[in-house]
């Protein structure tokens, strides 16, 4: 009778045991990283000839035959050294344990993540599992995470790839990966202002020079140049009537009416941060633009988006107090209205 094979039940038993409480449309591909990077997650002193699973097992015997060959040889090659023998067998299997605790790490931060803020129950699965490349990438990375704070920060690139397959390239890996702590901080400060892939400089304020290069230098902002805006287009409610409407997302959608009054910049403090203004023939927010890379990695810092989004309406409020602004949400190819904010207080 053939003995069963222990390998073929210890993703399903890993799983089981480590995302109780991940949202199940997002298990399938959060399982192929526990796949790639767990390895043989509780019996990780037979890692070294076992590591991974039955599908990958005419690979494994392969590695072992190559390691058995090569420590052979080097213990032939070192046999008059008993010490140093020792030694350099301890510090190998160090090295692939601390390398293995760190990848395991990097899961437990992931799978806290997902626990924490799972995908939304609306949105498509466009594959069931993680890319190679990708969990090839991440399995390197993971591996060298040291430290806490790296740990977190790969363990939230994984859980936002599970909730969104594809959002991270090899470009966008590289680029967290020399990330340095200065420039992280403060693009995690700027990022608490962000409007989809913009930062409405009304919110966000003046950034200095040297605040610009550091951030644009490190590919996560679009170069400011001269001043950069984002436009509100021109439309009509199924009413008929014309408006000036802003979608920064699927759920932060406003419009005001098109016959509004826009004060001029000299009403503004002209410094470029005015909430709104007049752009030629038309209506623009003066802004700071999220590169590509920018943007992906703006989506493992905490959501800040409804609180942006509520001081940025409040800003118009101020500098439009007689007008109406309404609040909408994207569903399919209509707009759902959802609110619309007072009006300022009026100063006593």
């Amino acid at each position: 009778m053939t003995e069963p094979d222990h390998l073929d039940k210890e993703t399903s038993v890993s799983v089981s045991l480590t995302t109780a409480g991940v949202e199940a449309k997002a298990r399938s591909r959060l399982l192929s990283a526990v796949d790639r990077l767990g390895g043989n997650i509780f019996e990780f002193a037979n890692s070294f000839l076992e590591a991974g699973t039955s599908r990958r097992r005419a690979t494994i015997e392969g590695e072992r035959a190559l390691i058995e060959a090569t420590a052979k040889w080097g213990i032939e090659r070192i046999s008059g050294d008993t010490e140093f023998a020792e030694r350099a067998f301890a510090n190998h299997f160090k090295k692939i344990a601390a390398a293995q605790i760190n990848r395991e790490e990097v899961l437990e931060a992931a799978i806290e993540d997902l626990c924490h803020s799972p995908p939304s129950s609306s949105a498509a699965i466009e594959t069931e599992t993680l890319s190679g490349p990708f969990l090839d990438r991440l399995d390197q990375y993971a591996a060298e995470a040291s430290t806490e704070e790296l740990r977190e920060r790969w363990g939230r690139v994984l859980a936002a790839e599970v909730r969104k397959p594809g959002t991270f390239s090899n470009k966008v890996l590289r680029t967290i990966d020399e990330l340095d702590a200065v420039t992280a901080a403060l693009f995690e400060k700027v990022c608490t202002h962000r409007l989809g892939n913009v930062l409405p400089r009304c919110l966000a304020g003046q950034l200095s020079f040297d605040d610009q290069v550091r951030l644009t230098e490190a590919g996560l902002l679009v170069e400011p140049g001269l001043g950069q805006h984002r436009e509100f287009a021109r439309t009509k409610t199924t009413g008929g009537d014309d408006i000036w409407i802003m979608v920064f997302s699927d759920d932060l959608v406003f419009t005001f009416p098109i016959e509004t009054a826009i004060p001029p910049r000299s009403h503004f403090l002209g410094n470029g941060n005015e909430p709104i203004m007049q752009n030629g023939e038309g209506v623009g927010v003066p802004v700071y633009v999220l590169s590509e890379v920018g943007s992906a990695i703006s989506s493992i810092l905490q959501d800040n988006t409804q609180a942006a989004f509520s001081a940025y309406c409040a800003a118009i409020s101020r500098a439009l107090p007689s007008t109406t602004l309404s609040q909408f949400r994207r569903e399919g190819g209509n707009f759902v209205f959802v609110k619309t904010f007072d009006p300022p207080a009026q100063d006593s």
